[in-house]
């Protein structure tokens, strides 16, 4: 094949940049510096931000509802958290609705690992797909016990169990008028 003449040579292009992808690291920064705002709705996975829709209503309203099931006295052996940050490796950070953990266990004696999480829920809307395949995975590769997402329009529920780094050991579906148990209290139902 004959070499092309360089006046005849098409232009080089320029590719756009790889998105950058970020730290957990890097997001703490950014916040104490000032260079993003602490009101900001977001979570990291795998190093990519993922902006979060507001919470509608009928997210509220479910919340409202597992607030008031999670005071119960069966849950007085746990530490509940709220929408607490969980660092889950360098690249992600959650922010999962609820998180119960052993009573005994303290957020500032160390962070939260998987094992220390008895149970995770997030109450879902149009992140539904997002909660339950990527977070979903993300849970069970950090070894969080159960996992909950629970659809607030639809009253639908998926339930994670038996955490490992290539999944879920079992998946199972609820509908509206379903019973859910935790693992981490028998004696606890609550009804979709």
């Amino acid at each position: 094949m004959p070499a092309m003449d360089a006046a005849l040579a098409p232009e080089p292009i320029s590719l756009p940049p790889a998105p950058r992808l970020y730290t957990a690291d890097d997001i703490f920064f950014f916040l104490e510096a000032g260079l993003l705002d602490p009101e900001a709705k977001f979570e990291l996975m795998d190093g990519e931000i993922v902006p979060m829709s507001p919470k509608g209503r009928h997210h509220e309203a479910l919340r409202e509802e597992f607030m008031s099931w999670l005071r119960q006295p069966w849950a007085s052996v746990f530490n509940l958290t709220i929408e607490h940050t969980l660092r889950l490796d360098d690249g992600t950070l959650l922010e999962p609705d609820f998180l119960l953990y052993d009573h005994a266990r303290r957020i500032a004696d160390a962070p939260l690992t998987g094992v220390d999480i008895k149970l995770a829920i997030e109450v879902a809307d149009t992140s539904w797909g997002y909660d339950t395949k990527a977070k979903a995975a993300k849970y069970a590769a950090f070894g969080i016990q159960e996992y909950w997402a629970v659809h607030a329009v639809r009253r639908i529920a998926r339930v994670h169990r038996g955490p490992a780094a290539s999944g879920w050991a079992e998946t199972t579906n609820f509908k509206r008028g379903d019973t859910l148990t935790p693992l981490c209290a028998r004696e606890a139902t609550w009804r979709l």
